[in-house]
């Protein structure tokens, strides 16, 4: 999983200060470990113009996407129960020869309710409950619900209790994806099958349930599941349900006990509302509504050593062993038992049909996909399986970072979205919610990317334009990082100024994703390159066009190693002339750094045309004048032809004069 399971490495490199917008005067050497998380490790942090101001700083993980959304959107949110970011962006970590992604944040005003899920701490009554945590948690969701945020980082040891009057705070929800930073135990059975990247932005009923856990905890004053194998925690959840699962055999005070019991519904529908949750702060009447019994086999489904008794089982079951369960797909062995065992005929016609391809479905049926559907079919309401991938439709974005950082993932993730699992996935929704129409329409945006396999598209294009916050992860950066066009740009003037130019199908992607304006033609160029000259010649035009749009900083030595690459175009230009004029104004233009000045000079479509109009003119000069060789050189053949006739005609002609004064001579010889 991107990230692991533990906060990037301190940079123990140097303990000088690291100073981020000119302001904030980050402490290496002081980590925070209570602030900290998973995958962001956090360190003190001085105001140089407030310095009374209590601040830290969170350095994130360069491989788990920040939730852009939540910071932009927090500015909004008029409330004080919530942190709120004051700055983020990069910033060069001194010592360690890499940059960083840093989010400034004040101080909670509080210690955690819990230092770790594995601690202890005093147990909660129910009027500290009512007074000092739901009241100002369900304010805070109120307001983040009306302005369309989530939080999904509600947890004891994420929550912190204000000194002065013991209410409780939020602490930060920007590090990471929804759900990211939250044991399983917190999720819904639904998202906590996931992988962390995978759970989805979720809504407000989500955040009930790990408001429901959080009682829980508090009341009883420790972790009850402490130790509890994850995987293992989910098969309990499902055969037992999550309050029973959970809870286990200890006791929770009967004022609380139907509570967190109607907050932890494994059913949404039947989960209490915000309403019902504020009606018994309020007013303390409790209203819990029944679940419905859930359908149970009257003889389990035997498989991979699981006996499944619910049609939920038997989905997980077959998700968690795949190669067995594919199988299975190609005869009527599930459908028989669904018709049979669970008795019922809609369900096994739904399984018997997951086959078909339909007008909607994909264009070739594998067994993968049928078997997803299946599963699908089955668990209407969980995530979308596919092979080892276990996601959320809303958790498109983040779970393409998985796949591109897991190259044995890349496929299954292509499949899976282009086989429309997602519109299937939506048809089986008992009842739908507001937040699956936004993510059908990202599920269809990445699906146009992954079908283009060119540069700058596939599953790269999908992660930066799913994960706005996410910096390039080309291999080739180093540590450094880039967030926006310009600071790549930077980052590829450093490189070049080694003799370096970086370049790969990330860097393709991310401008593609970032930049202002298209470089869609840019890129189909570059992948119809057939020789070095030509993909030079189109990444300095993709290059051009993104500092014209996106950088106003000179890149004088990207400009340097592009007037070398070029040498071979400037050498297909026939007039020696226009030659020698263009690589003197483009070295006189090389101080400037504008790639787009040496895409003018060197690339320019007018001096190309002026320079084979004038070439095929030449050409047809030169055939001329060779016909015209050709006909004097037969003319003289000719005339020598005439003069060798003329000749011997003359030369007969004496012959014959002199032979007739011979003959006249003897004659008169004789007469004489």
């Amino acid at each position: 999983m991107p990230g692991g399971s533990a906060p990037p490495p301190p940079a123990a490199a140097s303990q000088e200060e690291v100073v981020f917008a000119g302001r904030y005067n980050i402490q290496p050497g002081v980590v925070l470990s209570h602030l900290s998380t998973s995958t962001a490790r956090a360190y003190l942090t001085l105001d140089a113009e407030d310095p009374k101001r209590e601040l830290y700083a969170l350095v994130l993980n360069h491989e788990v996407p920040a939730r852009l959304s939540a910071i932009l959107a927090s500015k909004n949110i008029a409330h004080d129960a919530l942190l709120k970011p004051i700055r983020w962006g990069r910033v060069d970590w001194v010592g360690s020869g890499r940059e960083e992604i840093v989010i400034i944040l004040p101080q909670p005003p509080g210690p955690p309710l819990l230092q770790s899920m594995e601690s202890t701490t005093q147990y909660w009554t129910v009027r500290e409950i009512k007074r000092d945590l739901l009241m100002p948690m369900m304010d805070l969701l109120r307001r983040m619900e009306e302005d369309r945020l989530t939080h999904r980082n509600i947890r004891p040891t994420n929550l912190y209790r204000r000194v002065n009057d013991d209410s409780v705070i939020s602490g930060q929800i920007y590090s990471a994806p929804p759900g990211y930073e939250q044991p399983s135990m917190f999720e819904p059975i639904e998202r906590a099958m996931c992988a962390p990247l995978c759970r989805g932005i979720g809504d407000l009923s989500d955040e009930l349930f790990a408001l429901g856990v959080t009682i829980m905890v508090l009341s009883l004053g420790f972790n009850p599941v402490v130790g509890v194998d994850e995987d293992e925690l989910i098969e309990r959840r499902i055969a037992q349900g999550s309050y029973n699962a959970l809870l286990g055999k200890n006791k929770l005070h009967t004022e609380l006990a139907p509570v967190v019991r109607s907050l932890l519904r494994d059913a949404e529908h039947e989960r209490w509302t915000l309403a019902d949750l504020s009606n018994w702060v309020n007013s303390g009447r409790v209203n819990p509504a029944q679940p419905l019994p859930v359908a149970r086999a009257d003889r389990p489904f035997e498989f991979d050593g699981h006996s499944a008794h619910t049609a939920r089982e038997l989905a997980h079951a077959l998700n968690s062993n795949w190669d067995a369960a594919v199988k299975l797909v190609n005869d009527d062995t599930i459908e028989t038992w669904v018709d049979r065992a669970l008795k019922d005929r809609d369900l096994a016609k739904d399984i018997a049909e997951c086959g078909l391809l339909g007008s909607s479905g994909p264009r070739q049926m594998t067994d993968d996909i049928r078997l997803s559907r299946i599963i699908t079919a089955l668990d209407p309401i969980g995530p979308i399986r596919f092979r080892r991938i276990a996601m959320m439709p809303d958790g498109t974005g983040p779970a393409s970072v998985q796949a591109v950082l897991r190259k044995d993932l890349s496929a299954e993730f292509t499949s899976m979205i282009l086989s429309k699992m997602m519109s299937f996935w939506h048809e089986k929704q008992p009842r739908p919610k507001t937040w699956m129409l936004t993510a059908s329409e990202i599920v269809e945006k990445a699906a146009i990317y992954l079908s283009d396999t060119a540069p700058g598209f596939s599953i790269e294009r999908c992660v930066y334009e799913l994960n706005p916050a996410l910096p390039c992860l080309s291999p080739h950066l180093e540590g450094s990082v880039a967030l926006q066009p310009r600071e790549m740009i930077d980052t590829l003037e450093r490189h070049a100024e080694g003799g370096e130019l970086l370049f790969d199908r990330h860097i393709a992607a991310f401008f593609a994703a970032r930049i202002t304006g298209r470089i869609d033609r840019e890129l189909h160029d570059l992948a119809r390159a057939s020789s070095d000259a030509e993909k030079s010649a189109a990444q300095l035009r993709l290059l051009a066009f993104v500092q014209s749009k996106n950088s106003a900083t000179p890149a004088p030595h990207l400009y340097k190693m592009f007037l070398e690459k070029m040498q071979p175009i400037v050498a297909n230009y026939r007039n020696v002339s226009l030659r020698e004029e263009m690589l003197k104004a483009a070295e006189k233009a090389a101080s400037r750094g504008n790639l787009d000045s040496l895409v003018r000079i060197l690339d320019n479509t007018k001096k190309r045309r002026w320079d084979e109009r004038g070439f095929a003119a030449a050409g047809r000069r030169y055939a001329a004048l060779g016909i015209e060789m050709q006909k004097m050189q037969t003319d003289e053949k000719r005339l020598q032809r005439q003069a060798l006739l003329l000749g011997r005609q003359i030369a007969a002609n004496v012959a014959s004069v002199a032979s007739l004064a011979v003959i006249a001579a003897l004659v008169i010889s004789k007469l004489g």
